[in-house]
């Protein structure tokens, strides 16, 4: 079944549930009647269990595709070296030539003049205005703070949402 149908049969059941507790107000007080009333009444329980099944494949799929991925990434790392590997022989064969331009049928090759670039040897050496700086929140070290009382202009402590465990051995 699609996840279209499981998000409109839960909101049938959520619905369903909101009409039940309604009608009867005693189930707010007590946990287990309030379980029972709603596994018996409403379909919640099925609903739970197809989507549990549906974040349980999810989560293989994430799995699966981690695993492809690093197996991608590898194989990605071989043809960046095999092609770093070809461009330097292709270079050697035409120094040793002594080659600057060579004109085949696929491609024309040139051999360009090497560029000045900057090597850095100590960074902190550097004076100020040759360095860039990032700037980062220490949120640990913030959210500390905050719950000690403290005031921090620009930070907010925030509630975020209600967590689920889902445990399966």
């Amino acid at each position: 079944m699609s996840d279209n149908y499981l998000y409109l049969d839960a909101a049938f059941v959520k619905a369903e549930i909101a009409k039940l507790i309604e009608a009867n107000p005693e189930l707010a007080e007590d946990d287990t009647l309030r379980f029972d009333m709603i596994e018996g009444e409403t379909g919640a329980v099925q609903i739970i269990e197809r989507a549990l099944a549906e974040q349980q494949g999810a989560e293989m799929m994430v799995g699966a595709v981690k695993a492809r991925e690093i197996d991608l990434a590898a194989r990605r790392g071989r043809y960046e070296r095999k092609s770093e590997a070809m461009r330097s022989l292709i270079k050697s064969i035409m120094r040793a030539a002594n080659l600057d331009r060579l004109t085949l049928t696929e491609a024309t090759l040139s051999l360009t003049k090497a560029r000045q670039t900057v090597g850095i040897e100590d960074l902190e050496a550097l004076p100020q205005g040759y360095f860039r700086t990032t700037r980062q929140a220490d949120k640990a070290a913030i959210k500390s703070a905050l719950e000690q009382g403290e005031e921090i202009p620009g930070a907010f402590l925030v509630t975020g949402d209600t967590g689920l465990t889902i445990r399966t051995k």
